[in-house]
């Protein structure tokens, strides 16, 4: 199912996620790269007044990064903005797929479908506000109710392939992306320490020179150990790998024809797996 084909609310709290992820990092990058930028100005070895206004500048700018990182709150609004989007993509698969709670008639399923959208904000007030975009735009799309309408061997087919298929996807990917990061940027911090190092050693073999440029690589090495933690790649790497061998066997029993009470039964309980691990990831991301 296309991302438009999600109801309203789930692309706006989408959107807000993906906003207030992106201010994070370039925030975060910002305020490390400042550091780092401003323990280079430190080794010029300068009387210039224009020198130390200029590096003034750059701690002011830190500080100014810092002080929006604590201030915004961007990582709260970009975990919760993404709990509010998962749920409401938990329970349009169930609605299209006729799954409890939404195995009545279909007067009874849009009026309760309204209510979980309402329940689902309510306890995000925190970012209900935010949620500003998409406003003009469907909570039940006319796609979401030809699928409902479907036979039960076509909307069988269609969970297997564009859920439970999409979603082992989207984790076997992460888990390889993170454990390539973990080695790339792991061989950048050994890269820079032995630098700093280098320069370290150099100093005491020539301390009359007045150019050494060890301070920045130790920041640099201090900046990118946070980026490491702030991405957390090892612990990403793992958690999705497991998701996703958990994900393959419940695609198996994907395989078997269901009844329609099987069937939703079967969507309800890989449902509950899926928010499980979303549970789990953003609990991780608040500790």
């Amino acid at each position: 199912m296309k991302h438009s084909d999600y109801p309203a609310l789930y692309q706006s709290a989408s959107a807000l996620s993906q906003r207030a992820q992106s201010a994070f990092y370039l925030a975060f990058l910002s305020h490390m790269g400042l550091l780092a930028i401003a323990s280079a100005i430190s080794v010029i070895n300068s009387t210039c007044p224009e020198i130390a206004i200029l590096q003034t500048m750059v701690l002011l700018g830190a500080l100014g990064c810092a002080l929006y990182l604590y201030l915004s709150r961007s990582d709260r609004n970009w975990y919760t903005g993404r709990a509010v989007a998962e749920s409401i993509k938990t329970i349009t698969w169930r609605y299209i797929s006729r799954s409890e709670p939404f195995n009545q008639t279909d007067e009874i399923d849009r009026h309760d479908f309204g209510l979980k959208l309402k329940a689902i904000v309510d306890q995000n007030k925190a970012v209900a506000g935010l949620l500003t975009t998409h406003l003009d735009g469907l909570q039940i799309s006319s796609e979401m109710e030809r699928l409902r309408r479907a036979p039960i061997i076509e909307r069988q087919v269609y969970y297997k392939i564009h859920r439970i298929d999409d979603q082992r996807r989207w984790y076997a990917d992460k888990a390889g992306f993170n454990r390539r990061m973990v080695d790339r940027y792991f061989w950048a911090l050994f890269l820079i320490i032995g630098i700093a190092i280098f320069f370290a050693i150099a100093k005491v073999r020539y301390p009359s020179a007045s150019f050494w440029p060890t301070d920045f690589f130790v920041t640099a090495a201090a900046a990118l150990l946070s980026w490491i933690q702030a991405k957390r790649f090892q612990e990403l790497s793992t958690s999705y790998a497991l998701a996703a061998h958990e994900i393959s066997i419940i695609r198996q029993q994907a395989d078997n024809q269901m009844a329609d009470e099987e069937f939703s039964q079967f969507v309800g309980d890989t449902e509950s797996a899926f928010s499980r691990e979303h549970t789990q990831w953003i609990a991780r991301r608040d500790s």
